[in-house]
């Protein structure tokens, strides 16, 4: 009896140990899950369709991990579908590396296609108004594009370094860089950028018919001349060509042409006014001293200024002043004294 009693004792014992291991499996299985969804974003949670997020794919990345990549990125909601369907598609080695911007939930074909066709061509686009001048395209060029500096530019711009029939210029470009808004990639050196300028403005100029000029004996460059002082003198567009007519009919006689601009250019003193004792200087931009043009054009002209030049209106006018400083809107004559009157009536 004695033995049996021992036999049960260490039964129940056995049952007993038996019962603690498996609490303590449960409760620690229980544990693990417990962490393990609380290390897990909440579905609820989920990212929004259509947010642009970053991907970078570098080279050598295996498809795997390209799938990878994405779904991290929650731009596909399966990478291991997503790869799947690049391989049916017998795309795998098509996708090229590169920096994407891509939007989250989208579509496999739709991703597929925008890795295949490469990262997107970063651009940059830079204005050049009407009217500027070298120095302000300098400064335009080199302050918005982080890969072009001002020496660079300035080098580029010698006129020695291009030889098209169509340049007529002695020592300066001013002029034949056709102001307009340019979109030029990090590949561009200076060089390209001046020669792209002067291509456009081939481009917009060569079919322009040059009758008027040639029987006048003006040259295209000549025009370019009046163009750009035209450009700098007409605010209202409607006036460019009664004052292209007035510079026409001085020049018709032999009158100074007494534009200030072009003296003004020599100068830099866009931002000041004259002095008596600048209005002396002795050179060949001062035309109240000397007749005839000035020795280049004073700024890059647009299209219109130069259409101008070559189509003046059918007007005797020999005189031109502003007489509205808000519109600067002038009043024309070809008569002196009341030209005098007309200054002195200015606001």
């Amino acid at each position: 009896m004695r033995l049996k009693k021992t036999s049960n004792h260490n039964k129940i014992k056995k049952i007993l140990i038996l019962l603690l291991i498996l609490t303590l499996s449960v409760s620690f299985s229980l544990a693990s899950s417990c962490f393990l969804d609380a290390s897990k974003p909440d579905e609820s949670e989920e990212i929004a369709k259509g947010i642009e997020v970053e991907v970078v794919i570098d080279e050598g990345m295996t498809l795997d991990q390209i799938a990878s990549a994405l779904e991290d990125k929650a731009v596909v909601d399966n990478g291991f579908m997503f790869r799947l369907y690049v391989q049916q598609k017998g795309k795998e080695k098509n996708l090229t590396p590169g920096t994407y911007k891509l939007l989250t939930g989208s579509e496999y074909g739709e991703v597929m296609d925008k890795l295949s066709a490469g990262p997107p061509i970063l651009t940059f686009k830079v204005a050049i108004p009407e009217g500027y001048v070298i120095i302000d395209i300098i400064e335009r060029f080199s302050s918005e594009l982080p890969f072009i500096d001002k020496e660079e530019m300035l080098l580029a711009l010698n006129v020695d370094n291009y030889n098209y029939d169509y340049i007529e210029a002695d020592g300066s470009l001013e002029g034949y860089l056709f102001p307009k808004t340019y979109e030029v990639t990090m590949d561009y050196s200076a060089y390209d950028i001046v020669d792209m300028m002067l291509a456009q403005y081939r481009y917009e100029t060569g079919g322009l018919d040059y009758i008027y000029a040639e029987n006048k004996d003006l040259t295209k460059y000549d025009i370019l001349k009046i163009a750009s002082m035209i450009e700098r003198e007409a605010y209202i567009p409607e006036e460019r060509e009664l004052i292209s007519a007035v510079i026409h009919n001085r020049l018709d006689i032999g009158m100074a042409l007494g534009i200030d601009a072009t003296l003004t250019y020599f100068l830099e003193k866009w931002d000041e006014p004259l002095t008596v004792s600048d209005l002396e200087t002795d050179t060949g931009f001062n035309t109240r001293l000397y007749a005839g043009l000035p020795p280049t054009p004073i700024c890059n002209p647009g299209l219109a200024a130069i259409i101008a030049a070559i189509n003046p209106a059918d007007v005797d006018y020999l005189y031109f002043v502003v007489t509205d400083s808000q519109t600067h809107e002038h009043s024309f004559t070809n008569d002196y004294d009341e030209h005098i009157n007309n200054s002195n009536d200015a606001n």
